[in-house]
């Protein structure tokens, strides 16, 4: 498990990256808004409003929730680092087919597929309901049931679920626009894939 002081080292690299970037650039391929002379930009970040100022660099949620972790903050770095503007395709990948997919999948599964099937599996009512507070935009396109989460602007995320019976338990699984890798490397997606699953699991219990 990466501690604090790893973030925050990934949290420089990048922002020393992005430093000599044109932000107006950056904000374009990220599908973000820049501020008039580019002084810092905006993007929505799992359903929050997030401001990411240029000088110096800082990641800070806008709303009155929660201080994003460390973690969250340098995930949103290396989005905009990474993002090349590469438009959506609209063909859905499971995360065994993003590059090194298969090397992290026991990873994957211990992150984000085994908790969305244990804690929502039996109850996707739940999942619905609480999706939209996430960054949820609608039924999934697959499985019995599931949503669609936009986790950064151009990286939506499909949570799916399979109904269990008498004979099979509940099955469910993550799924990925196939451009999902010109915004972030197959860490970062499983660290994204996780996100949303945690962030809901916390909301039911807080209600």
């Amino acid at each position: 498990m990466a501690r604090v002081d790893d973030y925050r080292k990934s949290f420089d690299l990048s922002a020393e990256a992005l430093a000599s970037r044109d932000w107006a650039d950056v904000a374009r391929l990220a599908g973000a808004q820049a501020a008039a002379g580019a002084s810092h930009l905006t993007l929505a970040y799992y359903g929050r409003p997030v401001k990411v100022s240029a000088a110096p660099i800082s990641v800070a949620a806008t709303d009155h929730g929660p201080e994003l972790p460390l973690a969250e903050q340098a995930l949103i770095l290396h989005y905009l680092q990474r993002a090349d503007g590469a438009p959506q395709s609209g063909q859905w990948i499971t995360f065994r087919e993003v590059e090194a997919g298969e090397f992290y999948w026991p990873a994957f599964v211990k992150r984000a597929k085994a908790p969305l099937v244990g804690f929502f599996g039996s109850r996707p009512e739940l999942l619905a309901e609480l999706a939209v507070l996430v960054g949820g935009e609608g039924p999934a396109q697959a499985g019995d049931f599931g949503v669609i989460v936009r986790a950064l602007p151009r990286v939506p995320i499909q949570l799916v679920l399979w109904a269990g019976d008498e004979e099979f338990p509940p099955e469910g699984n993550l799924l990925f626009d196939s451009s999902v890798g010109h915004y972030l490397s197959t860490e970062d997606i499983a660290l994204a894939a996780g996100l949303p699953i945690y962030k809901m699991m916390a909301l039911s219990r807080a209600r």
